[in-house]
């Protein structure tokens, strides 16, 4: 898929008002439904990867949080509260003030952090959905809405390099995916410990006016992407996208957050590490067999033995998607190809039994 980026922008007077200054002391407030002996374990722990899901505070994505608990992240590996934060895989969801709620955090919230313990509450607004796109749907969420996720997104590995010093990888997922886990940490633990961005890749165009053409980059599907520990440091470094993150009022048009991404969070992580001119990315590329959609979506597949990360999931589907998968636990890591050292890919395999969702 290629994406044309317009980066032109509108003029529109002070668009960034909408959102609210954010300062240095963002960890407290991120932290604040999080018991401290929690983080401490977090901090101990060495784990493989841990994901940060960037979800909503309304019931649609309360229960999306509950589906996703109940099912994908009980297979062995993922470290859970019930487990004492124990595995190889850490999952937390990332919030941001809702505007339903008065930019407040919601009742829920409180009580959802304390039963589950995995709930980071930014000390950010919410952006406001302009549009009738719909969890589990495909679309684009409105500008501002299109924002805060990346503001969420940013903030996610901001702070996550800062309270994970011993984690291998860091990883943003979405909260209406299912992901076979032992599959997905089979691959990891064969793949580079350093410079990888590993995902279902797409092609992006920045378009300059007629003086300067066309520059194109590579980014990773936002439904999952993981990266290792060095390349967030070169995302979240990246002092053009920092500041707009971090001081979005400093945008006076759409053309300012446009000109660093933040349209698409998993356009906005692509551009950054384009942008900062990373050398020593490894690219591990998915194809559409293993990392798809179902139901809608840029690349609509069904499932089958192959799938490993599946996206767009209805809510009926996590318990469906469970039963075919949750018994094998134990698999051999994928196969790749090398093609050059900085480019990794993963084939088809021919096995194909479909799954009917």
């Amino acid at each position: 898929m290629t994406v044309t980026l317009h980066d032109q922008g509108t003029e529109d007077g002070h668009f960034g008002e909408s959102f609210e200054r954010v300062d240095g002391h963002t960890m407290t407030e991120t932290l604040r439904y999080i018991p401290r002996s929690v983080v401490d374990t977090w901090a101990q722990r060495e784990y493989l990867v841990v994901f940060g899901i960037p979800s909503v505070d309304i019931e649609a994505r309360r229960r999306r949080r509950y589906l996703q608990r109940t099912t994908c992240w009980r297979f062995p590996g993922v470290a859970t509260k019930s487990n004492n934060f124990t595995g190889e895989m850490l999952v937390l969801y990332v919030l941001a003030r809702h505007p339903s709620h008065g930019y407040n955090y919601s009742a829920g919230v409180q009580e959802e952090a304390s039963e589950w313990h995995d709930l980071l509450t930014l000390p950010i607004q919410e952006g406001r959905v302009t549009t009738n796109k719909a969890a589990g749907c495909q679309g684009f969420w409105g500008m501002e809405a299109e924002v805060g996720m990346s503001r969420k997104t940013f903030m996610w590995f901001h702070h996550a390099v800062q309270l994970f010093p011993n984690a291998s990888y860091l990883a943003k997922g979405d909260d209406d995916m299912f992901l076979r886990v032992p599959q997905y940490l089979a691959d990891l633990r064969t793949l580079p410990r350093r410079g990888l961005y590993w995902g279902l890749m797409h092609l992006a165009r920045i378009n300059e006016g007629s003086e300067n053409g066309t520059r194109m980059y590579l980014y990773a599907a936002g439904f999952i992407v993981t990266l290792a520990r060095d390349v967030v440091e070169q995302v979240v470094s990246y002092e053009p996208l920092k500041r707009l993150v971090f001081y979005p009022k400093n945008a006076t048009r759409r053309s300012d957050f446009y000109s660093v991404g933040m349209d698409h969070e998993d356009m906005m992580v692509g551009r950054a590490l384009y942008e900062k001119n990373y050398l020593g990315i490894v690219y591990a590329r998915e194809r559409a067999c293993h990392f798809h959609d179902v139901h809608v979506g840029f690349c609509v597949r069904p499932v089958t033995s192959r799938s490993v990360a599946i996206h767009h999931v209805r809510e009926s589907n996590y318990a469906t998607l469970m039963a075919r998968f949750g018994n094998d636990t134990s698999p051999s890591p994928r196969n790749f190809t090398r093609i050059n050292p900085y480019i990794i890919y993963f084939p088809c395999e021919k096995e194909n039994i479909s799954l009917r969702v």
